[in-house]
């Protein structure tokens, strides 16, 4: 069984999850955001930069994703 993208059949496909994956990516991005907010400044604090921290990484790998979904 051939495992590799068959371009011509499944490129749509493809497609269509590089979209999901990255609108997804940015609904979690929104969670995690007022999740991080709500514990800014509390006895939390540096879980709440954790997240920040997390988010930053997480834009970055939409970006990737963007990028791919273009080049593709």
């Amino acid at each position: 069984m051939e495992t590799k993208l068959k371009i011509d059949k499944d490129a749509d496909i493809f497609k269509v999850f590089l979209a999901h994956w990255i609108n997804h990516t940015g609904d979690h991005i929104e969670g995690y955001r007022e999740w991080a907010e709500k514990l800014k400044g509390t006895s939390k604090d540096d879980v709440s930069r954790e997240i920040f921290l997390a988010i930053e990484t997480m834009r970055e790998a939409q970006k990737k994703i963007m990028e791919a979904k273009i080049r593709f």
